[in-house]
């Protein structure tokens, strides 16, 4: 076999080397100067060399140039992908500072409105229960008895005039069109168009607050409505206006107010019907601190602790010529001897003495248009211009001045006007309910 295989190598050897010969035969390189010529010859091996060389050189700038191509767009696919990295990044960093800032106002908005219901369950806290300081009064409500019975004369007295005051009892309440506003009730919507998104808990946590919120509001401002009511219900037992007991009262802007107006944006909802409850809420507490203001100095209490009514509030018999008379207040009798009376609200002295039918008399002035008279007394307990507490002794029960027997000749007025003490009581067995 290595035998056969012999010829064939001899024969391809032969035929390289005649193609060698044939593509490198030896050549020469002739120059000519100054008339001389010169060669170079060059032999097949020098020229087979030289191609090599050439072929070598050739594929080395190929795959360097190649290289250095393909490295510059590698370069360039890797400088936009670092480029496209940092935009997102820079992206991510915007939606990171923009929900930071959401997040912020958010919690702000939230802790601003929960430091203003704060506010407003504070100024409203008293009113709704009901604290008025005539509310905390020695004794208790006795029976009331406007008409006395047949039996024994009663003691009555007082002066007495035959010209009923023109308005002894103003409309009471609101007008029907604020009357009908103040009883709508708002819609309340208690998250808004917030969603709940388990992807987003502390998003979740801040809708459950704000919907903790709108409930809050929307409880409150209806106990609000609600005391607001049971209030103007005792003064129109009174005899009594809301709104003329509230324009004689302590006015908001009275003390000095001001500033420059700035719409309410921190504290509003999203929602608009929200929004609204909240300013319902502040305008009824703020009309309920009006009203309680005005009655924490009205004359709630009792001017004496056991007594009954001898002559009621009105049109009466005169006690001594029998004409017909109007008669200013009631007339108080009691089975105590030497009965202290008291003051019904805190207030000034600005009558002490003896005054005509009146006999021993002590007026008091207790601001916000109420003024209380105690007439007949056996004895006064203070002077003119002195300041009094409430159910502090101002006199004792007795006699004097145009009058039948021991008794107290009660008065109350508001505006200048008398008003039925009686009324008044009731109203006062009222407010003790709230």
């Amino acid at each position: 076999m290595q035998n056969r295989d012999v010829p064939r190598l001899e024969a391809l050897r032969a035929y390289l080397t005649k193609q060698y010969q044939h593509h490198f035969p030896e050549r020469q390189i002739y120059f000519r100067s100054r008339g001389v010529v010169r060669f170079v010859s060059l032999s097949p091996r020098f020229q087979s060399i030289s191609l090599a060389v050439a072929f070598v050189v050739t594929c080395w700038v190929g795959i360097a140039s190649a290289t250095m191509i393909f490295g510059n767009q590698v370069i360039e696919s890797k400088d936009r992908q670092i480029a496209d990295l940092r935009e997102i990044r820079g992206d991510l960093h915007k939606q990171l500072l923009t929900l930071q800032d959401d997040i912020l106002n958010r919690t702000q908005t939230l802790q601003a409105r929960q430091e203003m219901i704060d506010g407003l369950l504070e100024r409203s806290k008293d009113a709704m229960m009901g604290n008025l300081p005539s509310k905390e009064m020695a004794g208790r409500y006795p029976a009331i008895i406007e008409q006395p019975g047949a039996g024994a004369k009663l003691p009555v007295g007082g002066p007495e005039t035959t010209e009923v005051p023109p308005s002894l009892v103003p409309r009471a309440g609101l007008t029907p069109d604020q009357r009908k506003r103040s009883q709508q009730r708002l819609p309340i919507v208690l998250r808004g168009e917030r969603v709940s998104d388990a992807r987003d808990p502390l998003g979740n946590q801040l809708n459950e607050i704000e919907g903790m919120q709108s409930v809050l509001i929307f409880r409150m401002d209806n106990q609000v409505r609600g005391t607001i009511d049971r209030y103007e219900q005792a003064l129109k037992i009174a005899g009594l206006s809301t709104d003329k007991v509230v324009a004689a009262g302590p006015r908001r802007l009275s003390a000095g107010v001001g500033g420059p107006f700035l719409p309410m944006r921190l504290t509003a909802f999203d929602d608009e019907s929200q929004t609204r409850a909240l300013i319902s809420l502040m305008q009824n507490v703020d009309r309920l601190s009006l009203i309680y203001k005005a009655l924490e100095r009205a004359p709630l209490s009792l001017p004496v602790e056991e007594f009954y009514v001898s002559s009621t509030f009105g049109g009466r018999p005169d006690p001594f010529n029998g004409a017909p008379a109007f008669h200013a207040g009631v007339d108080l009798g009691s089975s105590v001897e030497k009965a202290p009376i008291y003051s019904t609200a805190p207030g000034k002295v600005t009558f002490a003495g003896r005054d005509g039918a009146y006999g021993n008399m002590v007026e008091l002035d207790h601001g916000n248009g109420f003024v209380t008279r105690y007439g007949h007394l056996s004895k006064i307990m203070v002077r003119q211009g002195q300041r009094v507490a409430l159910r502090e002794e101002v006199g004792v029960m007795g006699s004097s001045g145009r009058s039948t027997g021991t008794h107290l000749h009660y008065e109350v007025r508001f505006n200048g006007t008398p008003i039925n003490p009686v009324k008044v009581f009731k109203a006062a067995q009222h407010v003790q309910a709230i």
